[in-house]
């Protein structure tokens, strides 16, 4: 699978590190932050995530477990927040749409982290994404 064309069945992929049995080995939160700080462009953000839902118009809650990232985005100079670390040791984020530039630019900030943390990108299937 290439990462330029991610599978229709999914839209999150994840920065994980995978041991020689294939097991998924953690990414701390530690290791994180010193990945975050070590990125111009990103930095960890601040309290939970909220999101409207379009079709019912409720407020609906992520809450932020230390590790969530935001990018700056230069189109709309605002931050962003793309980056979820989970307490099981990996790091999501939305699946890139390969027509959007901006996109582009917030995939190859992933792959940079990824090798940082000497971790690939999976998809949801855990398939390598990279």
């Amino acid at each position: 699978m290439s990462i330029e064309t991610p599978s229709k069945t999914s839209g999150t992929l994840h920065i994980q590190r995978k041991g020689p049995d294939g097991q998924r080995r953690e990414i701390t939160l530690e290791e994180w932050k010193t990945a975050v700080a070590g990125h111009e462009g990103l930095r960890l953000s601040d309290g939970d995530a909220q999101q409207v839902n379009p079709l019912t118009h409720a407020v609906i809650t992520m809450p932020n477990r230390g590790g969530d990232a935001e990018v700056w985005r230069e189109d709309c100079q605002d931050w962003l927040r793309v980056f979820w670390w989970s307490p099981l040791g990996y790091v999501s984020f939305p699946a890139p749409d390969p027509a959007q530039r901006v996109e582009q630019i917030r995939l190859d900030l992933a792959r940079s982290l990824a090798l940082h943390l000497d971790a690939k990108i999976y998809d949801d299937e855990g398939r390598e994404a990279d």
